[in-house]
């Protein structure tokens, strides 16, 4: 069975301060433009169990590197609900929350763990980003900072253009 190869893009939604918007968007990505999605990792800032809230111990990912915003708390992150179209205008994935897709976990007590091997995953869809978008049944808007959505996607490019990628090597660059 071929080996799938798979490729990491971190995608960031801004949610304005004071925004009484309840959907957003996902930008368009040019990397992610006709690839094929094999997974979707989603990730929060502050854990609301966790008082006093320490840096150390209750968020994994304080902050989202493209933006430098605070990522959102788990608890917005309860009410989000995630929904992909593919380019025929098809939701294929329509309003699945987006704690289906968080690898994060806290213990009681201790700090938080990533559990990669939860990742949930596709079957290689093509996705129109532009026209996919997060759903809060809640404005998630903080009303004096501006907060950002946070995820990975994992993809691979058509396969020809895989094929004529892996040709490269340290003799061979591009």
């Amino acid at each position: 069975m071929a080996k799938k190869l798979i490729r990491h893009e971190l995608v960031e939604i801004t949610i304005p301060a004071g925004s009484t918007l309840t959907r957003f968007q996902f930008p368009d990505i040019p990397n992610l433009r006709n690839s094929h999605l094999w997974a979707l990792q989603v990730y929060y800032g502050p854990i609301d169990n966790v008082t006093p809230p320490d840096p150390a111990v209750n968020q994994l990912i304080t902050k989202g590197i493209q933006t430098g915003l605070n990522v959102i708390s788990n608890v917005k992150l309860r009410s989000c609900f995630i929904t992909f179209v593919n380019y025929g205008g098809k939701e294929f994935l329509k309003q699945a929350p987006a704690l289906n897709f968080q690898t994060q976990f806290a213990g009681p007590t201790g700090p938080i763990v990533p559990m990669e091997w939860d990742t949930k995953t596709f079957v290689g869809q093509k996705v129109s980003y532009p026209k996919s978008y997060l759903e809060f049944n809640a404005p998630p808007a903080q009303p004096t900072e501006s907060t950002v959505f946070m995820c990975s996607i994992l993809y691979s490019l058509p396969f020809a253009e895989e094929k004529k990628e892996s040709g490269y090597a340290f003799s061979k660059q591009g």
